[in-house]
């Protein structure tokens, strides 16, 4: 009997280990596998047509996409209103991600050095050399409108009494010419090479680059060219492009505009 019980008691023991064995692996093959989470996507801008260099960039051209966040570069747009009505700086493919660096605002491009997609149609860029005093002590920026102050130097004959010859004399005049022309760039395109060391480093010439039309362009060289010409920007308050008529300004107009007497000869005192 007692070996009877033994082997009961073995039996039951062997049972207990087997059905652990049997619950254990039971749990290890019924545990779900880990499911991995999709990628995180995002929608970006796209070209849907390809975009010609230098062109603006039109609402039909662009739309949006769903990439993978590690598949977007950092500057990507994320808005089509952010490209369109932009210049396009360079070819953009038909599905390109369009990012930042490839589209520039047109105001913005002289800011940028890209002084050519800042030059509307039927204009030409054209800049002069100027100082401090003719841009109103520096005050003129990129995209104001300014007029231009002509002042031209001549000499002209003055006709004396009778049987004596015409006195020779110079006389100013100075006249409003061109109006509300919209500046595009303050001072050099490219900035100069620094000086080497030890030495000063050379004085900036400064230029004011306008937009205008080609003819206006042949009238700003013509002034530029003259000796006996001098210019100067007047700047025009945002919002105003009015046209003004104005009358040339002489020596005679200012006597005559401001009742100014002209004083009589000194007489001559005989000893």
């Amino acid at each position: 009997m007692r070996r009877r019980g033994r082997l009961l008691i073995l039996f039951g023991l062997i049972l207990a280990v087997v059905a652990g064995a049997l619950t254990l692996y039971f749990f290890q093959t019924t545990v779900p596998e880990p499911v991995e989470a999709p990628p995180e996507t995002v929608d970006v801008v796209v070209a849907i047509q390809t975009i010609p260099e230098r062109t603006e960039v039109l609402p039909e051209q662009v739309g949006t996409r769903e990439f993978e966040v590690n598949q977007v570069p950092a500057n990507a747009l994320r808005n089509p209103n952010e490209a369109i009505g932009k210049t396009a700086l360079f070819q953009i493919a038909e599905n390109q991600i369009i990012v930042s660096d490839l589209v520039v605002d047109p105001a913005r491009a002289a800011e940028l050095g890209k002084a050519a997609f800042a030059v509307e149609e039927g204009f030409v860029a054209f800049a002069v050399p100027v100082q401090d005093q003719n841009i109103v002590a520096g005050a003129i920026q990129a995209n104001d409108f300014v007029d231009v102050l002509v002042t031209a130097q001549f000499r002209v004959e003055r006709p004396l009494e009778e049987g004596r010859p015409p006195l020779e004399e110079e006389a100013l005049v100075t006249q409003l010419t061109l109006q509300d022309v919209r500046v595009i760039h303050v001072g050099p395109w490219i900035a100069p090479p620094p000086p080497l060391e030890g030495q000063p480093a050379p004085p900036v010439q400064n230029f004011l680059t306008v937009m205008v039309p080609q003819q206006d362009a042949l009238v700003l060289l013509f002034l530029r060219d003259d000796p006996n010409v001098t210019f100067d920007f007047a700047l025009r308050g945002i919002g105003d492009h009015t046209e003004a008529n104005t009358d040339s300004v002489t020596l005679d107009f200012l006597l005559d505009r401001y009742d100014i007497t002209v004083p009589a000869a000194a007489p001559i005192v005989i000893p």
